[in-house]
């Protein structure tokens, strides 16, 4: 009898209390807490106002698709209770003149109580514990920083300034593999949009409006890149902090035009983009000069028309060079990694 009346009570607590039920111990070790395990992936770092990092004219609160910095953020946790973090995100350049891409590893330990995912690191010195809410069905981490800091252009200096707001962090798991370290994160869903402009492109035909011969082999072509090894020498390559560098080379008359030189100049300034139109614009003589290019990002191309240009000629007559004045067709192609 005394045991029967033992074994009520202990029922009767059982009832009381929840943490008696095995199936809720799962809720922290179990089947419940094994989807924790593995790498997330940043897919949104949202800002109170909207910012255009990568200054193709487009704004988001969203600076995961503002540039090629914040995607690369991620955080690995392991089934020993251990968690491994690689954090990137923008910062202020010299003077404030550009951004620049700041990288932070961390490490340390987890813990799960129901929704909420504790991390508490302990490599860096003091120990610091960040909450996250975790969603097991969409199995996404979210968490709130309310004073946190990030990098806004200051429209009144012209310059990038540090700012100070609420800011909304959303990592989405996209691997099992714990050890993956953000190594093989997919960022089809949150790459910076103009991740295939950024580069360097060579410039691969110079398409004239009449045929010439200039290496005098018999053969004209309108296209002067298969003329004279000149111009084989310009490029164009696109920076992701909105600025860009140019190496120009053409031709130009030697002296008394019995012969051809090549000219080269090299210019520097910003670029932005709006849709399909990529703009330069760099200063010369105190005044700005744009120039548009049409962008194809499936083939990689860059594709311009130069107005009345002026492109050399051999004058069979005087056997001299000149120069002609016509549209001039340029095509730009970027250089890819054999990788």
């Amino acid at each position: 009898m005394k045991n029967f009346k033992l074994s009520m009570l202990a029922l009767i607590g059982c009832l009381g209390i929840a943490s008696c039920s095995s199936d809720d111990e799962g809720a922290n070790t179990g089947e419940v807490s094994s989807d924790l395990v593995g790498t997330f992936e940043l897919t949104a770092m949202n800002v109170p106002f909207e910012q255009d990092y990568d200054n193709d004219g487009d704004s988001n609160t969203n600076l995961v698709l503002e540039g090629s910095c914040y995607n690369d953020s991620w955080i690995s946790f392991h089934s020993d209770g251990t968690y491994n973090e690689g954090y990137s995100s923008s910062i202020l350049g010299a003077g404030g003149l550009n951004l620049d891409c700041n990288v932070e590893t961390s490490s340390g330990t987890y813990t799960r109580n129901g929704n909420t995912v504790t991390t508490t690191r302990t490599s860096g010195g003091a120990s610091v514990n960040t909450e996250f809410t975790y969603d097991a069905t969409s199995k996404t981490l979210t968490r709130t920083d309310s004073n946190g800091s990030y990098v806004g252009w200051n429209t009144v200096t012209s310059l990038w300034a540090n700012l100070t707001g609420t800011l909304q962090l959303t990592f989405t798991k996209y691997t099992d593999n714990d050890n993956d370290n953000g190594a093989n994160d997919n960022d089809d869903d949150n790459i910076n949009v103009n991740a295939a402009l950024l580069g360097e492109f060579n410039l691969t035909s110079y398409i004239v409006a009449m045929a010439q011969d200039l290496d005098n082999d018999g053969d004209s072509s309108l296209d002067l890149m298969s003329e004279t090894n000149c111009y084989v020498n310009s490029d164009i390559t696109f920076k992701s902090d909105g600025t860009y560098e140019e190496h120009s080379s053409t031709s130009a008359l030697g002296a008394l035009g019995l012969s051809l030189d090549c000219d080269s100049e090299t210019t520097t300034g910003t670029w932005t983009r709006n849709g399909e139109t990529v703009t330069t614009t760099r200063t010369s003589g105190g005044v700005n000069v744009t120039t548009e290019y049409m962008f194809d990002a499936e083939t990689h191309k860059l594709s311009r028309t130069e107005e009345n240009g002026q492109y050399p000629s051999f004058n069979i007559v005087g056997s001299l060079f000149t120069m002609l004045t016509g549209n001039i067709d340029l095509t730009y192609t970027k250089e890819t990694s054999s990788n």
